[in-house]
């Protein structure tokens, strides 16, 4: 399961080595001040990935990598054992981080702190 790791700066998601390998990606660092906010999100499901350049998908079990839906650029890195958060960018590499999480709640409230903390102390 990737795991999350939120600095004062930076959003990282930190990937074991097979999910490196199924995404075609090393882990993802993403600047604080480009996470416009993050949302639980079940209903994310496999009419929304969108077109596969590079990465893994297995129906049903696993979606991995870079997926082009509508002109938008996503990461994604979900599978079926997992529950999914929506992490929205600005101005990045993707237009939204898709990662699947145990806890979608917390995590989605802990990054959504954490975006609102930097803008306070602009």
């Amino acid at each position: 399961m990737p795991r999350l790791e939120l600095t004062d700066s930076e959003l990282c998601v930190h990937l074991l080595w097979w999910e490196k390998l199924s995404a075609l990606s090393g882990d993802v660092h993403v600047p604080l001040g480009q996470v416009r906010g993050a949302t639980e999100d079940d209903g994310f499901g496999g009419s929304a990935l969108g077109l596969r350049l590079p990465g893994t998908r297995i129906p049903g079990v696993l979606a991995a990598g870079t997926f082009i839906n509508h002109g938008d650029r996503q990461f994604i890195l979900t599978r079926r054992t997992l529950r999914t958060i929506v992490i929205e960018l600005t101005n990045a590499k993707w237009t939204r981080l898709v990662i699947g999480v145990r806890d979608p709640h917390d995590v989605a409230t802990r990054i959504n702190a954490a975006v609102a903390h930097l803008h306070e102390g602009s």
